[in-house]
């Protein structure tokens, strides 16, 4: 018995309820509520979003330098941050970090190459200290300070690929996203 009951009460809202679907003019007025920087390449896949309250560090073409700052706002066709509107027109580059897999590997494996190298330096050279009359044993721990040295210059280079700077043209466009 219960079962019919609440069958007929989900019927009878099921009737009863307006529909809270939009129609087409309602579409036509109605504003974006959520938007978002699309950074994509031309005629891939290839796609980064940047939302209000992410760092952005970017470039425009009358500034030296790239500036790093927070989004605060996006309005129409540029975005806003502390004091400053800025128009995508005016962008000419966009640096973002960590944003595909290849780059959190890059970015992980040079801060463990980079420690290991550190590590074995001072193992390396407490091995060498430590050993002073002792030719063979100093020789290794010069070997592995090397190895070390080596080891911290790779981590390093691969630090240096953790950042992607696209340059603002024909194959790479910045756009203001909108979703209702």
């Amino acid at each position: 018995m219960a079962k019919y009951l609440l069958l007929g009460f989900f019927l009878f809202l099921g009737f009863t309820s307006t529909c809270q679907a939009q129609t087409g003019d309602s579409l036509k007025t109605q504003t974006g509520t959520h938007r978002y920087l699309l950074l994509s390449k031309t005629g891939t896949l290839m796609r980064f979003r940047i939302y209000p309250g992410e760092t952005i560090t970017f470039k425009r073409f009358k500034d030296e330098g790239l500036r790093t700052q927070t989004v605060l706002d996006i309005r129409g066709n540029s975005f806003y941050v502390e004091g400053l509107e800025v128009p995508l027109k005016d962008v000419e580059k966009i640096r973002l970090r960590n944003h595909t897999g290849g780059r959190k590997v890059a970015n992980f494996a040079g801060l463990f190459l980079k420690t290991a190298g550190t590590i074995f330096t001072l193992v390396g050279a407490i091995n060498t200290l430590t050993n002073l009359n002792d030719k063979a044993d100093r020789q290794d721990g010069l070997q592995t300070m090397g190895t070390a040295v080596v080891l911290y210059a790779a981590g390093e280079g691969l630090h240096v690929l953790r950042k992607g700077t696209y340059t603002i043209n024909e194959k790479w466009t910045l756009k203001v996203m909108e979703m209702y």
